[in-house]
């Protein structure tokens, strides 16, 4: 078995004129290989894995766009409804004055004047409201879409990585095999 160990007594040398045979950086060698080809295989499943986070972070993108999209069209809509509101109770108080045999002045435009800017101003806050949430779904778009182009990067990061690993291992067991020539 000591062949194994020392082929230099046979005639042999190794490819770097070293003497050939089974050493320690054979060993060495052969194990950082290992290591190398497994890290490189740990970095495609990390990349994978960072591709699904990518999706996901595009996935909440688009329903936060959708969000926002529904807010807008919700707005309006809470806008439409506050104006008929407005109107029907201007149209009631103007009835009310007149079915009452009073003019449309003095104290009666006072009322309807206030009822128009109570009005005013609950339409105006709701409309700022629906801007408010809004802009809140737009910055969660585009943080969805920040986080997912990182998750991307990592993910090309990390395929660089294995590329690296398989290079590294390719070397390490090629010096394996040369220490035994």
């Amino acid at each position: 078995m000591a062949w194994l160990y020392d082929l230099g007594g046979q005639g042999k040398s190794g490819a770097l004129g070293e003497g050939g045979g089974l050493s320690n950086s054979t060993f060495t060698d052969a194990a950082g290989a290992v290591s190398d080809l497994f890290a490189a295989e740990g970095h495609r499943s990390k990349a994978a894995g960072d591709r699904f986070e990518a999706e996901n972070y595009d996935r909440a993108a688009v329903l936060a766009g959708q969000n926002e999209q529904f807010t807008e069209t919700s707005t309006a809509i809470k806008q439409a409804q506050l104006d008929r509101e407005n109107f029907k109770m201007i149209g009631g108080q103007q009835a009310d004055i007149a079915g009452a045999g009073f003019a449309n002045s003095g104290s009666s435009l006072d009322l309807m004047r206030d009822s128009a800017a109570q009005g005013a101003l609950t339409k105006a806050v709701g409309a700022q409201q629906g801007l408010i949430t809004e802009a809140g779904y737009k910055e969660q778009q585009d943080s969805f879409n920040t986080m997912s182009k990182a998750a991307r990067m990592a993910a090309d990061a990390e395929d660089n990585a294995a590329f690296g690993a398989d290079i590294t291992g390719g070397i390490k067991m090629a010096a394996s095999i040369a220490t035994l020539l």
